[in-house]
């Protein structure tokens, strides 16, 4: 130090009061700005909470509109099964829905739907119980929907969202009871099977064990030797079938198309031991498209990508083999693109509009033993079967309105990622990172599309390819 410095802090001794008062200030201002950070993250994270909160609650909200929707299915499928109504494929029809209705409203549809598929239940048993005991079907009617109102009195008005939404569950279940049961009837009658009366029934009118002809009448064999209404194959040979199958799409939609066949040999499905091998291609006629349109407001190509996606993730996902039977997050009960969710880590996690330009599709964000989602409509000019080119990592499932039509998990990989990965290749730019491919039946119009994507470690993709 200088002999002529001034001493330290002299300013300071001199202006007491005005250092003082900044201080005094300074302390105030310091606390403001913490405490209003605070507040700040406080007031975030009670509006994450809300949103996951509202998420929780419309995705609840959607699974019961799928509920009432599959209700409206199985009526459209009993319909079907009787000769007093016109055939259709209304149980085809996909439900698209911005905004899932509440629980009170869908309470309602499900009551109405619920009465109809019990006047078609009713009128099945009456015409099968008139037949049998050779009375007139009035009679029949009046027996049978006697015995229902004393098997099934009526529901209380449910008082709470949580109690309608029990209804609902409960009424879907009982149309799915309907349903098995004339599942049942109809493979009866398709193997010539008989349907007996009761007991006092078979000894009053000496009903024999009739086998049928085909054409739903039997001849009896015991009693009085009176002819015997035999619930024969009917025609169940033709439309029968028709509506096992039919039946049997809705009862397993995670179940493959038995016409549909995967790409290895020509023959089996990936779904049974599958090894992921990549398809060749034909490069010179290829004609490469992006999009989600297959009809003349699309781009002109013979090889589309779909590039499109509303995505949302990471969802805290399994390593290793458990990676192949991941969780079930809450987007597989119902896609509600406004909704919002607690994923990996605890982060919150959104639907984000994808529109990838380069091959192929990667989530924004990527994470290691993670889950993530995606869903797209794709629309088509035309009723057809396309092929589907899918190929993933690190496993894939894909839905086509809301049936499964790919499930990678039991598949080899490892030949897959070493051709992808660890040899000179075109698969990027040919738009060929496939695993396999199928042939797929897609309705006119919008289509929907739904993938599950679950990844190990490092890199993911998932890729979707369409030709005709």
């Amino acid at each position: 130090m200088f002999a002529d410095d001034p001493p330290r802090f002299a300013h300071v001794r001199r202006h007491p009061y005005i250092y003082l008062s900044l201080v005094l200030h300074a302390v105030p201002l310091v606390a403001l700005y913490h405490l209003g950070s605070q507040r700040i993250e406080l007031a975030q994270r009670e509006r994450q909470q809300r949103q996951v909160e509202s998420g929780a609650r419309l995705t609840a909200q959607a699974r019961l509109e799928k509920r009432v929707h599959d209700m409206e299915r199985i009526k459209s499928l009993l319909e079907q099964s009787t000769a007093a109504h016109p055939a259709g494929n209304k149980e085809d029809e996909v439900q698209f829905s911005a905004q899932p209705k509440a629980p009170e409203e869908l309470l309602k549809e499900a009551k109405e739907l619920s009465r109809k598929i019990d006047e078609i239940e009713r009128d099945t048993k009456a015409e099968q119980l008139a037949k049998l005991l050779d009375i007139p079907k009035e009679k029949a009617l009046e027996q049978v929907a006697e015995k229902a109102r004393a098997e099934e009195p009526p529901a209380a008005e449910p008082q709470t969202t949580a109690e309608a939404a029990a209804q609902i569950e409960q009424l879907e279940a009982k149309a799915r009871a309907a349903l098995e049961q004339r599942r049942r009837q109809l493979k009866q009658q398709r193997n010539g099977v008989q349907v007996a009366a009761d007991a006092a029934g078979r000894a009053q009118r000496g009903v024999g064990n009739g086998k049928g002809d085909g054409k739903g009448n039997g001849m009896g064999d015991g009693g009085n030797g009176q002819s015997g209404q035999g619930l024969g194959s009917g025609n169940a040979g033709g439309v029968g079938r028709q509506m096992l199958d039919r039946i049997a799409a809705f009862t397993n939609p995670d179940m493959p198309d038995r016409a549909t066949q995967a790409y290895i040999g020509g023959a089996g499905t990936m779904f049974g031991g599958g090894v992921a091998h990549i398809p060749t291609v034909d490069a010179a006629t290829m004609v490469k498209g992006t999009g989600r349109m297959i009809s003349p407001g699309g781009t002109y190509a013979n090889r589309v990508w779909v590039n499109r996606w509303y995505l949302i993730g990471p969802f805290a996902g399994r390593h290793g083999a458990g990676l192949f039977a991941n969780y079930r997050h809450p987007p597989e009960q119902g896609v509600v693109l406004d909704a919002a969710y607690r994923g990996k880590g605890g982060r919150l996690v959104k639907w984000e509009y994808v529109d990838m330009a380069r091959y192929p599709l990667e989530p924004p964000v990527h994470a290691e033993d993670a889950v993530y989602y995606g869903y797209t409509e794709l629309m088509l000019d035309a009723e057809q079967d396309l092929t589907m080119w899918v190929g993933a990592d690190d496993d894939a499932q894909l839905w086509l309105n809301d049936r499964l039509v790919w499930a990678g998990g039991n598949a080899d990989k490892d030949s897959f990622f070493g051709q992808v990965y660890e040899t000179r290749n075109t698969y990027v730019r040919d738009y060929n990172l496939s695993e396999g491919k199928r042939v797929v039946h897609f309705r006119k119009g919008r289509n929907k599309l739904f993938f599950k994507l679950s990844n190990g470690p490092t890199r993911i993709f998932f890729s979707l390819v369409l030709t005709k």
